[in-house]
């Protein structure tokens, strides 16, 4: 939890044991320092390191608490990595923020991206993992 990954606004508390977040949550990804996570309603939310912009969040802060990824809903399947963030949507499209220096935002640019950036304009993929 060096990171606040937990979700528990602790950042460096050290946890022996399982803690629940409140809330109706029905999916869950975490990358290395950083978690994404949907509720019921449909929201993505996320918590951790942002150094990369993976939260999503128009930040690079370290967020020791879930907070919401923009204003979108309709979030059906998440995937996280060591500094980025993957998403789709129930219209079958995919989204991506978090560290692209390397071209892995697949936007056609080499530029991090602290929220979700549509990955081109197809709407036809099945599942982000």
């Amino acid at each position: 939890n060096g990171t606040g990954q937990l979700g528990t606004n602790e950042i460096d508390a050290f946890r022996a044991s399982p803690v629940q977040l409140s809330g109706s949550w029905i999916d869950v990804a975490s990358g290395t320092s950083h978690a994404l996570a949907l509720k019921a309603d449909s929201t993505l939310w996320a918590w951790g390191i942002g150094t990369n912009g993976q939260l999503g969040g128009n930040t690079a802060a370290t967020i020791g608490s879930p907070v919401q990824v923009g204003t979108l809903t309709g979030w059906t399947d998440l995937a996280a990595g060591n500094t980025i963030s993957f998403a789709r949507r129930s219209d079958s499209t995919l989204w991506a923020w978090g560290a692209g220096a390397s071209g892995q935002l697949a936007d056609g640019t080499s530029i991090s991206k602290s929220s979700p950036v549509q990955i081109g304009t197809l709407a036809t993929w099945f599942a982000v993992s």
